[in-house]
């Protein structure tokens, strides 16, 4: 349970910074650009790394099946939103990529 909680939270003071910075207009910088990166990169690796470890244990173990089921839908929610959040940041990286061209033009 402890396990759960760290890795479904361990991303979301990266999260709060996002919206933090949007709301203080910070929207377009490298400071906003550098949160949403760290809080990719560590969704991934808590969600896609021990998110999986975790199931695995939690279905290989002697648990109810309501608990399988939550660890198996918990990942499958953690899949969905880690391919959001991938194709956030390879959006923000084209587009910054793509207004560095227009600019030094």
């Amino acid at each position: 349970m402890v396990a759960a909680l760290w890795i479904t939270e361990i991303s979301s003071p990266f999260l709060h910074l996002r919206e933090l910075l949007k709301e203080m207009g910070y929207n377009n910088t490298d400071l906003n650009l550098a949160a949403d990166i760290m809080f990719a990169v560590i969704f991934t690796f808590a969600r896609m790394v021990g998110g999986p470890y975790l199931a695995y244990v939690t279905l290989s173990a002697n648990n109810p099946l309501l608990i399988k089921a939550m660890a198996v839908g918990l990942q499958l929610v953690s899949a969905f939103w880690f391919y959001k959040i991938a194709r956030m940041v390879m959006y923000k990286l084209y587009r910054r990529t793509s207004s560095n061209k227009v600019t030094s033009c």
